[in-house]
């Protein structure tokens, strides 16, 4: 039987049969693989298996109760259901096999920094992340997005993790015929105001939703992640005036997007809803403005713009004006004047939080990144603190 040694992990691949006559084989060369291979967890590889019996299961039964830690990976939907029906998905971990999508005959929809979106039917599409050390993060967003429908949250309904081939990952999603606000309001820019305080309705509607639920991360702890990240790359005193910043970000208990721009709303029939959960958690709906402020006026080109929000600069500039309108209900030039500065602030905040991270596009603008901070940001380190206290 094939076997691999991950870490501490022992991996051993089954047959393709367990049954009576050959259970006690399989179990006594488990066995001495085990012995021969010291491990702290022990995973059997089923993609292979296509019958068990219940001699079989028993063998199970006895690898699970002789190891520190047990699973049963890639699990056929046959097989699968032997064990759900078994009971012993509830007393062992079992994983089921992935449903398997050939990229190469799907439609691709849209590109990102990290992966891309395909169409795999009429009713359904596939999120994809290029790099496999992702597919944690894929899994959180899925069970993000599963609480957040839960909690009410207006959203496509998320089906199943899949397997695209080449070692990459994806989460399939119900198909929303419908286009992006950004795409609203680059086409009919003479409907801005309309379509912007339905933007802020559907934004306070997520942030009046208090929850505790462990799926989703603090908004604060997530900022101070990405600021231990960015020590190495910057002075010991731009990292304590970092943390300074970090400390002084509000807490809360209501549920915030985390990327609450709008390219991520889609436009229902009667109805917006939210798309992109992975940055999705609790805090203060201050970390929504941060999210928003870096796209309304942190966008440098056109290419960029386009890209990333499906609106041109000069429909960013507009929207910049209308949204600080809307949600701080102003309109006096002086008004909007002092909360475009604050906004302005705000996504120095996000822009200077990124320069720990390890994308590919963070690592070809980080130098810009530390540049902006060293220019604007550690600087008035004082002034972005009160202007989080004037906003909380």
């Amino acid at each position: 039987m094939e076997h691999v040694l991950n870490g501490s992990e022992l991996t051993v691949w089954l047959p393709e049969r367990i049954d009576t006559l050959t259970a006690a084989d399989v179990e006594k060369e488990i066995m001495a693989i085990c012995t021969a291979t010291p491990h702290d967890g022990l995973c059997l590889e089923a993609s292979s298996l296509n019958y068990i019996a219940s001699s079989g299961l028993r063998v199970m039964i006895r690898m699970a109760k002789a190891e520190k830690k047990f699973r049963i990976a890639n699990v056929e939907l046959s097989v699968y259901s032997v064990f759900e029906t078994t009971g012993f998905t509830q007393i062992m971990k079992v994983e089921k096999a992935l449903r398997k999508i050939h990229l190469e005959e799907c439609q691709r929809l849209g590109i990102g920094a990290t992966g891309a979106v395909y169409r795999i039917s009429p009713e359904e599409i596939v999120k994809v992340n290029y790099n496999p050390a992702t597919d944690a993060e894929l899994e959180e967003e899925s069970r993000k997005a599963k609480a957040a429908f839960l909690l009410g949250v207006p959203t496509a309904i998320t089906f199943d993790m899949v397997d695209c081939g080449e070692g990459r990952r994806g989460v399939v999603y119900e198909t929303l015929h419908s286009i992006t606000l950004g795409e609203m309001l680059q086409t009919h820019p003479e409907e801005m105001d309309e379509w912007v305080e339905k933007y802020v309705a559907v934004l306070q509607r997520l942030h009046a939703i208090h929850t505790d639920s462990p799926v989703f991360g603090k908004m604060k702890d997530d900022y101070f992640r990405q600021a231990e990240a960015a020590l190495p790359y910057l002075t010991e005193e731009e990292g304590r005036m970092m943390m300074k910043v970090a400390e002084a970000l509000p807490d809360g208990d209501c549920l915030v997007h985390g990327d609450a721009h709008p390219k991520n709303i889609m436009l229902q029939p009667g109805e917006m809803m939210w798309i992109d959960m992975a940055m999705m958690g609790i805090g203060h709906p201050v970390y929504d403005l941060i999210s928003i402020a870096v796209v309304l006026k942190g966008l440098s080109t056109e290419e960029i713009a386009m890209q990333m929000t499906g609106m041109s600069l000069d429909t960013l500039r507009k929207l910049d004006r209308c949204f600080i309108r809307h949600y701080f209900h102003v309109e006096k030039e002086e008004d909007i004047a002092r909360y475009d500065q604050l906004m302005d602030v705000l996504r120095l905040i996000r822009s200077v939080f990124m320069i720990g991270n390890d994308s590919p596009t963070t690592q070809r603008f980080r130098p810009r990144l530390i540049e902006l901070a060293r220019g604007r940001f550690f600087p008035q380190v004082d002034r972005v603190i009160e202007v989080l206290k004037s906003l909380v």
